[in-house]
């Protein structure tokens, strides 16, 4: 790492328990909040059921789409001096010693909405705040001058955006030089 990196996390507001999020959805429905818990309990259960069998799962319209994913990969064999000693073929890649995994599929708009909305600030890799008085770095995700705008999770071309994993801020722990 280098001695001055900087990150982009995200402003947090603290976590939305499942229990609140019930009660919040209650509001204004005839409902009961431990009828919406147990019906997104039963919910859960059945997509989890679903994505054992293979099956792609939507949570919410518009919102998210879990499915399996398979994350395998082969490369070239190389030497101490960097010589290539064995090309990699198609024919090395098999799904022994690939990991199992789940895939989330954003929808396009939702993520548009995101980083209009999502505030960021400055943090060290640690994510200690670094100069909280400045201003927000939140992208315009259609604004061409920022590459990747919108947390770069779009996959483009109205497609579903690809994110693995639960970090929204982006996903890896890149550092803004």
């Amino acid at each position: 790492m280098k001695p001055h990196s900087l990150y982009a996390q995200a402003i947090a507001n603290g976590t939305y328990g499942f229990d609140r999020m019930c009660e919040e959805a209650a509001i204004n429905t005839g409902m009961e909040p431990e009828a919406i818990r147990q019906a997104v309990v039963l919910y859960t259960a059945c997509a989890k059921r679903k994505l054992l069998d293979g099956f792609k799962v939507e949570v919410g319209r518009d919102f998210l789409t879990l499915g399996p994913s398979l994350s395998a990969r082969v490369k070239d064999e190389v030497d101490e001096t960097g010589k290539v000693v064995k090309v990699a073929k198609a024919s090395d890649l098999t799904a022994v010693g690939a990991k199992s995994r789940v895939s989330c599929t954003i929808d396009t708009e939702f993520v548009h909405e995101f980083a209009r909305s999502v505030k960021w600030q400055k943090s060290d890799r640690a994510g200690n705040v670094i100069d909280p008085g400045e201003e927000d770095a939140t992208l315009e995700p259609d604004d061409p001058s920022q590459p990747n705008a919108g947390g770069g999770s779009s996959t483009g071309g109205g497609e579903p955006s690809q994110g693995g994993g639960g970090n929204t801020g982006g996903g890896d722990d890149e550092p803004m030089e």
